[in-house]
C-alpha cells in the first residue's frame, strides 16, 4: 500500500470524526481522543497522546491504541511515565519488651536481649540497646561479633 492511499484513507477517517467532535459529541459522552486537534490532544493527557504520522499529519489517538501503532510509520509524544512508589521497608518490631526469653526476643529481627546485675534481663529494641549505658547493661547485638 503505498504512502499516499494510506495518506487518504487518514484522511477519509479523520474529516468525519472531526465533523462529530464540532457537533458536540464530546458532550455526549463521546470523548473520542482522534476528534481533537493536536493542540486539544496535548490537553487531555491522561486518556489521549499527540502523535506525528508520515512527520507531516498530526493525529491524536488514545493512548493505548498509540502504543500500538508502528513506530516507522508513526511518532507519538507519550507522557513521562512517573517513577514507580518505593517499596516500604519492612519496620523492626518496635515492642520488643513483649519477648520475656533471650530465645525468643533473639529470634525477632530488631531486637536485642540485654542483661544487667542492676536490674532484671529484658528485651529492647536495637535503638534502645545502644542508648543504655554499657557499664550496666550486657547486650547481645546480632549483628556484632562481640557482645557489649
Amino acid at each position: 500500500m503505498s504512502v499516499r492511499l494510506v495518506a487518504l484513507l487518514l484522511l477519509a477517517v479523520a474529516a468525519p470524526l472531526a465533523a462529530a467532535s464540532r457537533l458536540g459529541l464530546a458532550g455526549l459522552g463521546v470523548d473520542v481522543c482522534e476528534t481533537y486537534s493536536h493542540e486539544e490532544c496535548a490537553l487531555h493527557p491522561d486518556k489521549c497522546t499527540p502523535c506525528r504520522a508520515w512527520d507531516r499529519v498530526d493525529v491524536c489517538f488514545e493512548t493505548a491504541i498509540a502504543k500500538r501503532l508502528p513506530s516507522k510509520l508513526f511518532a507519538c509524544d507519550f507522557p513521562p511515565v512517573p517513577p514507580p512508589e518505593p517499596t516500604p521497608q519492612p519496620q523492626p518490631d518496635v515492642d520488643c519488651q513483649t519477648y520475656t526469653t533471650e530465645d525468643t526476643c533473639s529470634a525477632k529481627q530488631g531486637c536485642v536481649w540485654c542483661m544487667s546485675a542492676a536490674v532484671r534481663s529484658a528485651c529492647y529494641t536495637e535503638e534502645e540497646a545502644k542508648r543504655l549505658p554499657a557499664a550496666v547493661f550486657r547486650c547481645k547485638f546480632p549483628s556484632l561479633a562481640a557482645e557489649q
